[in-house]
């Protein structure tokens, strides 16, 4: 195991224990300090994104599994759980079909992540931003009737082909207009 040794995939596992952690915390009802933890992955899993381009250009792997394994515990997991467990059990089947659906919408998104990589956009919503957002709905108490819909939103966005810019993306405009434009004729094709 010693080759699977990096500053990225130390900064990868540190955002599943967030997320093993928001889990536990979320059985004890504190959905604030769940929310915390799974803003704290969101943290490591930007800097685990740079960390893995400085050193191996992202192309471990090993490393690219163990984030995506992450991710869908820290912000599929982890968020959708703490959303069910706050507000939507108020609504048992539907809260429960709705918290289902972010889930599986957004391990497809991981899935599908690893299959079509561009350095400026996203195809579909990311799921830290999504798990993030579900989780502040958790731990602020969001009403169901408000919740709900926004977590199917969430879900429809993660699966669904809109492209959303990276970092590198919003520093590369017009790079990010070719690539869009050029994503945009061929998905139409």
């Amino acid at each position: 195991m010693k080759e699977y040794v990096s500053l990225a995939n130390f900064l990868t596992s540190g955002s599943l224990v967030a997320g093993f952690l928001s889990v536990l915390l979320i059985f004890r009802d504190n959905f604030v300090a769940a929310a915390a933890l799974i803003a704290v992955a969101a943290v490591l899993d930007v800097l685990d994104g740079a960390a893995a381009r400085r050193n191996d250009n992202g192309d471990d792997p090993f490393g690219t599994n163990l984030d995506s394994l992450a991710d869908v515990v820290s912000f599929g997991a982890a968020p959708a759980l703490a959303l069910y467990m706050g507000s939507l059990y108020a609504l048992p089947i539907v809260g429960l079909g709705a918290c289902l659906l972010f889930f599986l919408c957004g391990a497809w998104r991981l899935a599908r992540f690893s299959t079509r990589k561009n350095p400026f956009f996203f195809v579909g919503c990311p799921i830290p931003g999504a798990g993030v957002l579900v989780a502040l709905l958790a731990a602020f108490g969001a009403p169901p009737f408000f919740a709900l819909p926004v977590v199917l939103i969430l879900g429809a966005l993660m699966i669904g082909t809109m492209p959303f810019p990276t970092l590198s993306g919003l520093r590369n405009r017009e790079e990010l207009s070719q690539e869009v434009e050029e994503y945009r004729q061929t998905r139409n094709a």
